[in-house]
Parts: structure tokens; sequence; C-alpha cells
């Protein structure tokens, strides 16, 4: 096993310094854009080690020496964390190089870091990089636990381009974490959502009554607060032909008749289809009833049919 605590050994020459200017303000790009935390900066944070953080990237050769002294000096980390995070390091410096060699795979194998080390942190340093899709291929891996699964469906429900939300989905469905916070769990339910609206009812309702009224509201909102299209308009169809029980139908009226729905043109559109769906909303006489509460709906201009 290398000795890590020689800074030489681990990092060999550095000239030249691979933190350059433009590579700290990419760092510093990256952690603004993650939520204002890169993934190493979670890492160093759940093991106490915030001065570390404070010191990332290093801005010169010395201050690379003292983020390592520091890293080898603290007692209150085993020893595959401090290897893990000696070899995110050499990631980032392989990431800055174009000579081929891999520093970190040379120290991940001479050092012993076990496989599920080396996979996790390559994938949070693929995050950092924001180079998303390779890092699912790692942070997907049936060897790892969930860690930090809160904050990686955030980052990729956030950094979802033109409403895919394939990345996020992708990970949510390989590694079905336990979602911790509120926050992930919003983002989660609106990429799901937008993806498919009876899959989010079905996600809504394998939760405890109080939240899966949230979540079923939730479902309300995202649908009918799309820009109007003829997809937005099929998603409406959708969500009003939804097999709805008892407590979903109150709570369906109930938050399209609220004041949190007053921003939604095609609210009461909404509530008529669905009066029409299930046999209580056709008047006598009147015409056109279902292609006009339709067209409301595609154009959030508010039909003119009447309950």
């Amino acid at each position: 096993m290398t000795d890590y605590s020689q800074f030489d050994r681990v990092f060999g020459p550095m000239n030249p310094f691979p933190y350059s200017r433009t590579v700290i303000v990419s760092i510093e790009a990256s952690r603004r854009s993650l939520e204002g935390s890169l993934f190493i900066d979670r890492v160093l944070k759940a093991l106490n080690l915030g001065q570390v953080a404070s010191n990332y990237p290093p801005k010169n050769e010395n201050a690379l020496r003292q983020l390592h002294q520091h890293i080898c000096d603290t007692n209150s980390i085993t020893l595959h964390h401090k290897l893990s995070i000696l070899y995110y390091l050499l990631l980032d410096i392989d990431g800055r190089s174009s000579d081929g060699d891999s520093k970190a795979d040379s120290f991940g194998t001479a050092a012993g870091i076990p496989d599920r080390y080396q996979i996790f942190m390559k994938g949070l340093w693929l995050m950092d990089t924001r180079n998303f899709e390779l890092a699912l291929e790692h942070l997907t891996h049936p060897s790892l636990i969930s860690d930090f699964s809160d904050d990686i469906i955030t980052v990729l429900v956030r950094h979802a381009k033109d409403g895919d939300y394939t990345l996020p989905l992708a990970y949510y469905h390989t590694v079905q974490p336990s979602i911790k916070s509120s926050s992930a769990l919003q983002a989660l339910f609106d990429a799901i959502a937008q993806s498919s609206v009876l899959e989010a009812f079905e996600f809504s309702r394998s939760h405890a009554d109080y939240m899966r009224r949230q979540l079923f509201q939730r479902l309300v909102l995202v649908v009918l607060d799309a820009r109007r299209s003829e997809e937005a308009a099929e998603r409406a169809f959708e969500l009003t032909s939804l097999p709805l029980d008892a407590d979903e139908e109150r709570w369906f009226k109930e938050f399209l008749e609220s004041s949190d729905a007053k921003k939604l043109k095609a609210a009461k559109d909404t509530l008529l289809m669905r009066r029409i769906l299930t046999g209580h909303g056709v008047v006598a006489g009147e015409k056109g009833t279902w292609a006009t509460v339709l067209e409301g709906v595609k154009t959030g201009s508010g039909g003119r049919a009447q309950a």
C-alpha cells in the first residue's frame, strides 16, 4: 500500500500546477450552479471537514499541500474516507491533464481503495463537473448505497433541459432511494408529473394522507399551469379522467375552487370537464358543451359552458 501521507507520492510533479485560474473559475461556477455546494463540499461537510471544503479548490501548490496535510492529520474519519478524498482530488487533476495517464486510477490501485468507493467518488466528481449522464453510470451502480440521493435528484431535476427529466427519473427508478427532504420530494414529483400524469397520480397514492393530498394538488397545479398546447390539453384530459376516490374527488374540487387556483385560467373548465366525464355536468339543451370545455383547457381562455 502506498504511503498516502507523502504528498509527492500521491500527486507527483506539479508543473504546471493543474488548478489554473481558468480551472478555479470553472469549479466556482459549478459550485454556484449546483445549489451553491459541490458534491465534494457535501462529502466534506458530512465528515465534519468544513474547513477543508473552504480551502477547495486550492489556488497554488502550497495550498494543495496544506489541504493534503489537513486530510492526513484528521483523526475523526476512517482511512477509506481519507483515501477517497485524495482520490477525488486526483480525478480533478486527471481532468485537467492531457497526458492520458490516470493518477487517480494508479493511486486507487496502489492504495487499495475499494471499488465501490472509487465508483462513488468518480460519480460525484462527474456531477461536480456537470457531466450528468456519465455520472449516473457510476451513481446507479448496484454496489452503492444511496448517499446524497436527495441532492442528486434535486440537481438533476433543476438541470433538466427542455423539460426532459429522463436522468432524474432514471436515477430514482434504478436506485429507489428514500427521499428525506420536502424540497427533493417536490422536485422529484414535479419531474414525474411533467412526464406522466398517471405515474404521478400513483406516486401520490404511495404516501400517507397529508402528503398524499399535497402531492395530488401539486399534480393538478403542474398539469394546469403548463403552457397551453395540444399536449397540455391531452394531459388535462388525462387528469380529469383519473379514477379518483372520494377523498381525491373532494381535494380536486376544493383545490380548483380555492384561491390557489385563481391563476389557473383553465380551472373552471377542468372542473366542468370532470363533471361531464363522471356524468354530472351535462346541461340539457346546451350545444357544444364538450368542445367548448376542451377548447378552454387548450387555450386557457376560459370556456363558455355553464355547469
